[in-house]
């Protein structure tokens, strides 16, 4: 017989840092905050009024993907 293997982690329990109703920064600014920011890999994920997402970036979609990724762990885990 196989053996099976059961995995446990941590649960966190993500609380957003509300701003105020419907606050948003300026996408513009946020781009040119960016600029000459010596960047290795650099991805822009954003949301369109109809919904559907942008997505672009020097990185292929591996890289993509492992920049996302660490992204989501240092927002979950790092203050």
């Amino acid at each position: 017989m196989g053996h099976s293997t059961v995995l446990m982690g941590k649960v966190v329990k993500l609380e957003p840092v509300e701003i105020g109703s419907n606050f948003r920064y300026d996408p513009d600014e946020i781009l040119e905050g960016a600029k000459g920011q010596d960047f290795t890999n650099l991805v822009i994920l954003g949301q369109l009024p109809d919904g559907t997402y942008w997505v672009t970036g020097n990185s292929n979609a591996s890289e993509i993907l492992v920049l996302m990724e660490m992204a989501k762990h240092q927002l979950l885990f790092e203050e």
